[in-house]
């Protein structure tokens, strides 16, 4: 009688296991963390690194070099714009990307979360100025800050 009640709760254990695996096999998040199940992101490379001047709180200069790619959702319906879009105005593009690097300073570029944050800004800026929210992610090849 105990055997058949172990074997009773083990069946109904893996059983409960295999149910939530095929529930959530469906919602796996997405890079950025969201769950969508109509997520495709493709990596699109902004080109050589980019390397800016940036100022400490006293006045002095730094040199920030950053490489950067986006994660962009090729399944959205704006993707082939951002693809017209992207490729005319990477030089534009490059522009903003400098201009958020040199908004920072030396302190806010040296501390741990300051990939993610500026990657964000980066994000925010280049949806806006593309008139499309396809790019997700912001990813970072080199973040050099001396």
């Amino acid at each position: 009688m105990i055997v058949a009640i172990v074997l009773l709760g083990i069946a109904i254990a893996v059983s409960t296991f295999l149910v939530l695996n095929m529930v959530n096999k469906d919602k796996q998040p997405t890079a950025s963390g969201k769950t969508s199940s109509k997520t495709k992101m493709v990596i699109v490379n902004l080109g050589e690194a980019i390397t800016s001047n940036v100022y400490d709180e006293a006045g002095e200069q730094h040199i920030a070099r950053v490489s950067i790619s986006f994660g962009v959702n090729e399944a959205s319906k704006q993707y082939k714009k951002f693809s017209k879009d992207f490729a005319s105005q990477n030089v534009v593009i490059r522009d903003q990307v400098i201009s958020s690097i040199r908004e920072q300073t030396y302190e806010m570029m040296s501390k741990s979360d300051a990939q993610a944050k500026l990657g964000d800004e980066i994000k925010v800026r280049i949806n806006k100025l593309l008139e499309t929210d396809v790019v997700e992610e912001v990813y970072f090849g080199d973040f050099f800050v001396q």
